[in-house]
C-alpha cells in the first residue's frame, strides 16, 4: 500500500493487459457458453437491449444520426427515445466491419457478443490500473476474479447485453481513476470528462457526478491547494458535456428532463463559471470558498429550473397513476435494494460493505497524502452505497468502486490463511472469505435447510410450464409472414416484435411514449367493446399476447373480464379473427376484422 504516484515504476497498459487477459478470456468463454441459447436466437434478456438493436438497425438503414425517433412505435409519429448515439456507435461500427465477412445477420449476432465483452475488458483494465496505482500490479488478479463474479457487474456485460449500463460502469471507473490521480489538474479533467460522457450516455450518472463534485469540494475546503482538482473537474464536465451534446443531439434543443439538455448544460456552465470566480476571490479562506460554492450551487439549480421548470419533479412525474402502479413501480432496477429476495440482497450488499470496511481500515492506518486519498475513496464508497441502496441500478457503481479495497482485503486474508496455525483457524478464515465473495450461498443453504419458500401457486405454475413449455420465438416466422400492420401487444413484447418482424406496435415500455403505453394497458384491462375503440384509434391490425408472461398475468388479475383475461381463455370477441400460431409457442394472435 502506498500513496498514489509514490512509485514511479507503474506498469504499462500493455503489462496490465497481459495480466488481465487470461481472466478476461476465461470469463468470456464462460459467459458465451452460459448465454449461447440467447446468442444463437439473437434473443435478449431485457427489452431495452432488443430495442437498442432496433435503433442501430434503423441507423444503419439510413436514419439520421440526430433523429432518435422509433417510427414503428405508435405510428405514424413515432416516439423519440432518450438514448444516446454514443452507445449505438460501437455496435454499428462492429457490424459494418463484420458485414463483408459474415453478412448482416451474423454480424449483428457477433456485435451483440463482442460489445458487452469489450466493455468488460475496459472495466478490468481501468480497475487494474487503479489497483496498481494504489497497491501493486499483483493485486490485479484478485480484482479480475472479483469483477468476473460480481453479480451487479456481470449482469450488465453478458453477451447480448448491448444497452448502456456496461458503458456507464466503464465511465464511473475512469472517474475513480481521476479521483486517485496525484496530479490535481489531470485528475479533475479525467473525472470530469468521464462523467460528462457517462451523463451523455444516460442522465442516471447525474447523482454520481454530484457525489464526485461534493467530495472534491470538501477536499478544497480542507486544503485550498486542492481547489485545482475541483476547478478542472467543473470546467471539463461542462465543456465535454457541451461537445457530447453537439455530437449526439445537434439541432434538437428540446429541454428533456431525462437527458442532458440545454437546461442542464446551462447549470453545468454556471457551476464552472462560479467555481472560477470562487477560486479567484476566495483565496485560502475556507469561509469565502464555502460561500462561493454554496452560491454557485444555488445559481445553477435556479438556472436549470428557470429554463425547464418541469424538471423540478423529475423525469417520471408526468406518468399517470396507472402507468406508475403497473409499470414504473415494477421496474426492478429503479427500486430500493430491499425489494430483492434475501439471497440476492445479500449478494448485492455484502461485498460493497466489506470493501467499504477495508477502505476505512486503509484510511485509518495511513497518513499524509495516502490518508487523504483513502478518505476521499471512503466518502465515495459511502455515497455510492447510499445511492445503490435506494436505486438498485446504482449498486453496480458501488461494487465497482469497492472491488480494489475488497481485493486487498481478500489477498490479506489469503496470506493469513497460509500462515494460520491450526485447522479451526484456517476453516474460519476460508469460510469468511467465501461469505464475503458469495454471501448468497449460505443464505440459499439456510433456506434449503428450512424448506422451500415457494407457495403452492408458484409450484403449480412451474409444474404446468414443465408440462406445456412455451417458446414465443417459434411464432416469429408466422408473425413475420403476415402483411405489415400495427400490433397491440404487451409492452415487454413490443421490442421483440420490432426486431424480428416488419410490423409496428402501439407502445413499448419506454416512458416518453407514456400516452400510448397507457392505451395499451387500458385496452387489455377494459371490456372488449371499449378496447375496440382504442384499437381503432391506433389503427391496430393485429392483437398478440402470451398468457404465461408476467405482464399478461397482471392484466388478468386486475380485470377478470377484460380483453387480456378473455383472450387468455380463448374467449375472443367476434371482431377478432384467430390466426394460427405454431404449437409450443404459447403465443396467441388475432386479426382485427375490418
Amino acid at each position: 500500500m502506498r500513496a498514489p504516484g509514490a512509485d514511479a515504476a507503474q506498469p504499462t497498459t500493455a503489462g496490465l493487459l497481459r495480466r488481465i487477459a487470461p481472466f478476461w478470456l476465461a470469463f468470456s468463454a464462460l459467459y458465451v457458453l452460459f448465454r449461447w441459447p440467447f446468442i444463437s436466437k439473437l434473443r435478449q434478456a431485457d427489452p431495452d437491449d432488443t430495442l437498442r438493436l432496433v435503433q442501430v438497425r434503423d441507423l444503419l438503414a439510413g436514419q439520421n444520426w440526430f433523429d432518435l425517433h422509433q417510427y414503428r412505435v405508435n405510428p405514424p409519429d413515432g416516439v423519440v427515445m432518450h438514448w444516446s448515439r454514443l452507445v449505438d456507435l460501437p455496435i454499428a461500427a462492429t457490424e459494418l466491419i463484420l458485414r463483408p465477412l459474415l453478412g448482416a445477420g451474423l454480424a449483428e449476432q457477433a456485435a451483440s457478443v463482442i460489445i458487452p465483452l469489450v466493455t468488460f475488458a475496459a472495466i478490468l483494465l481501468v480497475l487494474a490500473r487503479i489497483a496498481a496505482r494504489l497497491f501493486d500490479a499483483s493485486l490485479t488478479g484478485y480484482v479480475a476474479m472479483l469483477a468476473g463474479t460480481s453479480f451487479p457487474i456481470v449482469t450488465q456485460i453478458l453477451p447480448t447485453r448491448v444497452d448502456h449500463h456496461g458503458w456507464q460502469i466503464v465511465t464511473a471507473c475512469i472517474a475513480l481513476l481521476g479521483l486517485i490521480d496525484p496530479d490535481h489538474r489531470r485528475g479533475g479533467k479525467i473525472t470530469g470528462a468521464a462523467l460528462a460522457i457517462g451523463m451523455a450516455i444516460s442522465l442516471e450518472l447525474l447523482p454520481l457526478a454530484a457525489l464526485f463534485g461534493a467530495i472534491f469540494a470538501l477536499a478544497w475546503l480542507r486544503a485550498p491547494e486542492r481547489g485545482a482538482r475541483f476547478r478542472n473537474f467543473a470546467w471539463t464536465l461542462a465543456l465535454v458535456s457541451l461537445g457530447a451534446f453537439a455530437l449526439t443531439r445537434g439541432p434538437d434543443w428540446t429541454n428533456y428532463c431525462d437527458a442532458v439538455s440545454p437546461a442542464y448544460l446551462a447549470g453545468l456552465v454556471i457551476v464552472a463559471i462560479g467555481t472560477e470566480v470562487t477560486a479567484r476571490l476566495g483565496g485560502r479562506s475556507m469561509l469565502r470558498i464555502a460561500i462561493g460554492l454554496g452560491l454557485t450551487g444555488l445559481a445553477a439549480g435556479a438556472g436549470v429550473l428557470a429554463i425547464a421548470p418541469a424538471c423540478s419533479t423529475g423525469p417520471f412525474s408526468a406518468l399517470d397513476p396507472l402507468l406508475t402502479k403497473l409499470w414504473h413501480d415494477n421496474v426492478l432496477e429503479g427500486l430500493p435494494v430491499w425489494w430483492l429476495d434475501n439471497p440476492a440482497m445479500a449478494q448485492w450488499i455484502v461485498p460493497p460493505v466489506a470493501g467499504l470496511a477495508a477502505a476505512m481500515w486503509l484510511c485509518f492506518r495511513t497518513d499524509g497524502a495516502c490518508r487523504q486519498t483513502w478518505l476521499e475513496y471512503l466518502l465515495l464508497l459511502i455515497g455510492s452505497l447510499a445511492l445503490g441502496t435506494m436505486v438498485l441500478r446504482s449498486m453496480a457503481f458501488c461494487i465497482a468502486f469497492a472491488l480494489v479495497p475488497l481485493a486487498w482485503l481478500l489477498r490479506t486474508m489469503a496470506q493469513r490463511l497460509e500462515t494460520a496455525d491450526g485447522l479451526p483457524r484456517k476453516i474460519a478464515l476460508g469460510l469468511a472469505m467465501i461469505a464475503i465473495v458469495m454471501p448468497a450461498m449460505p443464505v440459499y443453504l439456510a433456506e434449503s435447510a428450512l424448506g422451500s419458500n415457494k407457495t403452492e401457486t408458484q409450484t403449480a405454475e412451474a409444474e404446468a410450464e414443465a408440462r406445456h413449455p412455451h417458446d414465443p420465438q417459434l411464432a416469429l416466422s408466422a408473425i413475420a409472414r403476415l402483411p405489415a400492420g400495427t400490433i397491440l401487444a404487451p409492452l415487454d413484447e413490443g421490442p421483440w416484435l420490432l426486431l424480428h418482424t416488419p410490423h409496428s406496435v402501439v407502445a413499448t415500455g419506454h416512458h416518453r411514449g407514456a400516452p400510448a403505453m397507457h392505451d395499451v394497458m387500458v385496452a387489455f384491462l377494459v371490456d372488449p367493446p371499449v378496447a375496440r375503440g382504442i384499437l381503432a384509434r391506433h389503427g391496430v391490425r393485429y392483437v398478440m399476447l402470451d398468457p404465461a408472461t408476467n405482464e399478461v398475468k397482471v392484466y388478468r388479475s386486475m380485470s377478470h373480464h377484460g380483453l387480456a383475461a378473455r383472450l387468455s381463455k380463448g374467449d375472443a370477441p367476434d371482431w377478432l379473427k384467430p390466426l394460427p400460431m405454431p404449437r409450443g409457442s404459447g403465443m396467441l394472435a388475432w386479426e382485427v376484422r375490418r
